[in-house]
């Protein structure tokens, strides 16, 4: 690992909805090289992307990531390539590294896993608060019709009478 300048670390994450298979989450590590430029390095998939940025190495290696993949499952061996090629423990060096920089970003509640895990729970928490809302009203208007029918009850139906009354000393206050 000499000579590395890791920046950046993150993941893939492939969502398959037209499949009946899902593709797990992929791990990438972005080193600074000599030369000022980005490289993004899939750690499962041993792929490869530079870019003047981050962003453009990060991109270029979505690109190449999903592209691959894709042929491997729909045009090659599917699963059992994967598991072949995840399985090879090739990037063992750069594993350990990323699993350092997730430490170390844990420190300051800024990991990958729990970030992504609180966007996920901010999202659940808006729609259950929706749905509560929603059950909440449901029920007090059930209540609030209740309520009114039994108040309601209360009162004379053949006869009423009410009155409002303000004194004269009113004025002077």
């Amino acid at each position: 690992m000499d000579g590395k300048n890791f920046v950046a670390i993150g993941k893939f994450m492939f969502e398959t909805p037209g499949y009946p298979w899902n593709v797990p989450h992929t791990h990438f590590i972005v080193n600074k090289t000599e030369s000022g430029r980005f490289e993004a390095t899939n750690l499962e998939l041993v792929l490869d992307s530079i870019g003047e940025t981050i962003q453009t190495s990060v991109n270029g290696l979505a690109k190449l990531t999903a592209g691959y993949v894709m042929e491997i499952m729909l045009e090659r061996r599917g699963h059992d390539e994967l598991v072949e090629i995840m399985g090879a423990g090739l990037m063992e060096d750069y594993w350990r590294e990323y699993r350092i920089i997730e430490t170390n970003l844990s420190r300051v509640k800024k990991d990958l896993s729990h970030n992504i895990d609180r966007h996920w729970v901010e999202a659940i928490k808006e729609t259950l608060d929706e749905n509560l809302k929603k059950a909440i009203y449901e029920i007090a208007k059930h209540d609030a019709e209740k309520l009114y029918r039994e108040l309601r009850s209360k009162i004379p139906g053949a006869f009423n009478l009410s009155f409002e009354l303000k004194t004269l000393e009113a004025l002077a206050a």
